[in-house]
């Protein structure tokens, strides 16, 4: 499905060229020198470093850094197993650049046989190459390209046995020291280190030219590109078909390809790890941000050593709903000041935010794209939760379908509640419930189980505030009144550390005789709290004892547990 993805690419990249990719690339950290190939002198010597947290470059302002920018992308390996340097001590792949690493300086690992083994590879490529398919490859770029001026290549090295030495290191640092050489006219120099790149691109841009084919005047190979086929993974080989490489690409396609992946590679290196797809537009995007309007496929990509590319997503409902989400106190316990939770009207990112801060405890957004082992979560609780819910939200946030969701909002909410009520986090299970009641109220234009629970705690105030005597209507009432009971006796507790194990052992018991007696052996453990004249709470308790529950009711259980205790309120504040 990657192809999807290719065409629009391929559009601007027909538009706009290689500087579409080159403008977007990130040189790696280290010092960065321009030395003229005539008189030997240094032009620039420029410090560049890339700050993940500013996602700045420092150095980018320099009045060079935009050609040295172009002179790194056309010097790169395309990965260290296919250097020019057989020692692998050198990492870039061409005459007009030397790269090393600042350490091989310093540990004497640049010695003198490197330097002519890597200008041997250069000036005679078609000895490096042993097979008959890339020697067939690098002779069908070199009739098209101006042969290597063997004096240039004589000052360039020349150059580089002289000066490659401690002395030209001005600082302890371990990354790169990149030397580029150039004519008085920079413009030259960048078309000679475009052809240079292609002289060396062409013969290893597939995975292995051992895996090509010829097939009359075209060669096809194996792309290189999230594709790690080798010698110890032939089980990525399909065995039952003549050729068992998994799929063939031409020279064009597999160049297209190359282009493609190192134009994610800065996204990716700056967290942009969702990349969405217009008819014509390509939009990176973060975790944090919604899926845009007009978006077709959503390609999801992430960087270790280079571009991994995790899934690929068709949109089919491609324009994003403007949602307002009315979020509010509901069972009503008192916000906390330290609380940083969003109330009001919220739009997408805003309830994208609540959704991972009060259901996921900060858990969700940074790890949809981690793979379940990866999941750096110490509670196996709230990971279960996000291994089973994640994937939905997922479809959600960032493919524009609700459906997953919104069938299962309920059970989500409560799941989460009951995860927060295992962890003794009241308040949290409070927040999770009025969530829940809103993200309904969003989908169903209304919220049964919250319009059901606040019409038994009405019932409930009235019974409690009345100065008859009273009994429990239902079942509904009777697991309202309990939850109640069970608040108080968890306000009143003396511990300051509050375990609600007492609270999550109920949940777990299905036959509601049983409940019952578990209830009671719980209040006739706290019944020193209780005050004897209180006549709310001792009828409340007597009601309870009398009533025998047909159901079990453990949702309605939690929302009399975590609504606000109404045995506190007086009968002018109703």
């Amino acid at each position: 499905m990657i192809n999807e993805a290719l065409e629009v690419f391929k559009k601007i990249y027909d538009k706009e060229g290689e500087e579409l990719v080159v403008s977007k690339h990130i040189p790696k950290d280290g010092t960065y020198i321009l030395v003229n190939i005539e008189s030997g002198k240094i032009i620039e010597n420029l410090n560049i470093a890339y700050d993940k947290k500013s996602k700045k470059i420092d150095g980018e302002l320099n009045q060079y850094y935009s050609y040295i920018r172009a002179f790194d992308y056309y010097s790169n390996l395309v990965d260290m197993n296919k250097p020019m340097d057989s020692k692998k001590t050198i990492h870039s792949n061409q005459i007009y650049s030397f790269f090393i690493k600042k350490d091989s300086i310093r540990e004497n690992k640049l010695t003198k046989s490197i330097i002519e083994g890597y200008k041997k590879n250069l000036l005679n490529p078609e000895e490096k190459y042993n097979s008959k398919e890339a020697k067939e490859l690098y002779k069908n770029i070199a009739n098209k390209l101006p042969e290597i001026e063997k004096d240039t290549v004589e000052r360039i090295f020349s150059w580089i046995e002289t000066n490659v030495n401690e002395d030209l290191l001005e600082d302890n640092k371990k990354d790169y020291l990149k030397i580029f050489f150039v004519e008085s006219d920079l413009d030259i120099s960048l078309k000679l280190f475009k052809n240079e790149h292609k002289r060396y691109l062409i013969p290893n841009i597939f995975n292995s030219n051992d895996y090509n084919k010829k097939v009359e005047e075209t060669i096809y190979g194996l792309s290189n590109n999230n594709m790690g086929l080798n010698a110890k993974k032939t089980f990525l080989e399909n065995k039952t078909r003549k050729i068992s490489t998994p799929y063939l690409v031409d020279t064009e396609e597999i160049i297209l390809q190359y282009a493609f992946y190192n134009y994610l590679l800065p996204e990716v290196k700056q967290g942009n790890y969702f990349i969405y797809f217009t008819e014509n537009e390509i939009i990176p995007k973060t975790y944090k941000d919604a899926c845009p309007n007009g978006a077709r496929y959503l390609l999801n990509a992430t960087y270790s050593k280079d571009v991994d590319i995790k899934n690929f997503n068709i949109i089919s409902k491609s324009d994003s709903q403007e949602i307002s989400i009315n979020f509010r106190e509901i069972l009503h316990q008192k916000r906390k000041d330290s609380d940083e939770i969003e109330y009001g009207n919220l739009n997408r990112e805003k309830i994208m935010n609540n959704i991972n801060k009060i259901l996921f405890y900060n858990s969700l957004l940074g790890n949809f794209l981690a793979s379940d082992g990866d999941l750096d979560i110490k509670d196996i609780e709230i990971k279960k939760l996000l291994m089973k819910y994640r994937n939905a939200f997922y479809k959600w946030f960032y493919l524009n379908d609700e459906t997953e969701v919104k069938k299962s909002i309920k059970k989500i909410y409560l799941d989460a509640v009951m995860v927060a009520i295992g962890n003794g986090h009241l308040f949290k299970a409070n927040q999770q419930l009025d969530l829940g009641f809103c993200l309904e109220e969003y989908f169903y234009k209304k919220s049964e189980f919250m319009e059901e629970i606040m019409n038994i705690k009405e019932i409930f105030l009235n019974h409690t505030l009345s100065e008859e005597d009273w009994e429990l209507l239902n079942d509904e009432e009777y697991f309202f009144a309990t939850g109640q009971i069970l608040a108080y006796i968890n306000y009143m507790r003396n511990s300051k550390a509050k375990s609600l194990n007492f609270i999550k052992q109920l949940t777990s018991i299905k036959n509601p005789a049983i409940l019952k007696e578990k209830i009671k052996k719980i209040v006739i453990s706290y019944s020193h709290i209780f005050e004897t004249k209180n006549k709310k709470i001792n009828r409340t308790i007597s009601n309870i004892c009398l009533y025998q529950p047909k159901e079990i009711k453990i949702d309605i259980l939690l929302a009399g547990f975590t609504a606000d205790i109404v045995f506190f309120k007086k009968r002018e504040e109703k």
